[in-house]
């Protein structure tokens, strides 16, 4: 559990190295807090588009009660998680005394990570578009 915890803050910790790195008006804080609600949002409708597939007549609706409450926790989370809590500073001190070697190492396997979640929701988004007819 604690190394999940710990790749978590990793994630966090490079996206808020970006949001630090790109010019933005928001806080670095919440710009990776987004960026980590937009992946897990993206994955949570792969999920559901996926379970549309392998279940034909089930209709996804994502503007329902039903899945609001998702939303809801997913949000939560990761406001306790970083914005609210801010543990998130301790896991920075640490990240930030990795050797380059390390960074790189860590910086591989989030790009690799972000580019396979992006991957399968573009690849959901494809599959909805076969059951709904638009390809």
């Amino acid at each position: 559990m604690m190394k999940i915890k710990k790749a978590y803050y990793y994630l966090f910790y490079k996206f808020y190295k970006f949001g630090e790195w790109s010019p933005s008006v928001f806080p670095s804080d919440l710009t990776a807090t987004l960026a980590i609600i937009f992946l897990e949002l993206s994955t949570w409708a792969s999920f559901k588009i996926y379970y549309k597939f392998f279940h034909r007549g089930y209709y996804v609706d994502f503007f329902s009660f039903q899945e609001l409450i998702p939303l809801i926790c997913i949000i939560l989370i990761n406001y306790f998680a970083f914005v609210h809590d801010q543990t998130w500073k301790k896991y920075f001190k640490k990240f930030e005394g990795l050797s380059k070697e390390q960074n790189s190492k860590g910086t591989f396997r989030v790009a690799l990570i972000i580019f396979i979640l992006l991957i399968n929701f573009s690849f959901s988004l494809y599959v909805i578009g076969r059951i709904n007819g638009f390809y």
